[in-house]
């Protein structure tokens, strides 16, 4: 399965940052777990979480740092500066689009083994789905 490349989502981070008079305080590869890389962005003013999907070429932002194995339920509404990430290929993510519960969402596309997982994990939001420390090389046999 394809992923989205680390740099190309530090490049990102740091074009935006730039926008911003900002630095990027930290960028932490995806792994095993979580199936996220996140990075600090920070400005006078500003500490901003921002996630990116191991596989999706989608923006997240959230109200603090993730902490590990902790699931992510405080994501936050983009600010406008975040629409840069979108001149690097991805596409933000917004509060309500993340915060559709699970149960009301199409998942028809998911394949067996991650509705295997979602059985197991019970995330309640597209969100929590989309951004986790789940194992994926885990067997539920």
């Amino acid at each position: 399965m394809p992923q989205v490349d680390v740099v190309a989502f530090k490049t990102a981070c740091h074009a935006v940052a730039r926008s911003i008079r900002g630095t990027v305080a930290e960028v932490a590869p995806a792994g095993v777990t979580p199936n996220f890389h996140a990075a600090l962005i920070t400005a006078p003013g500003i500490r901003s979480s921002v996630l990116c999907h191991e596989v999706l070429p989608v923006v997240a932002c959230a109200a603090s740092p993730p902490q590990a194995g902790v699931p992510l339920t405080n994501f936050a509404s983009p600010p406008a500066w975040a629409d840069a990430f979108e001149r690097g290929g991805f596409r933000l993510l917004d509060l309500d689009e993340l915060s559709t519960p699970l149960a009301t969402a199409d998942t028809s596309e998911l394949a067996e083994a991650e509705l295997e997982q979602v059985r197991y994990w019970r995330p309640s939001t597209v969100g929590e789905l989309m951004f986790n420390w789940w194992d994926w090389s885990r067997s539920f046999d």
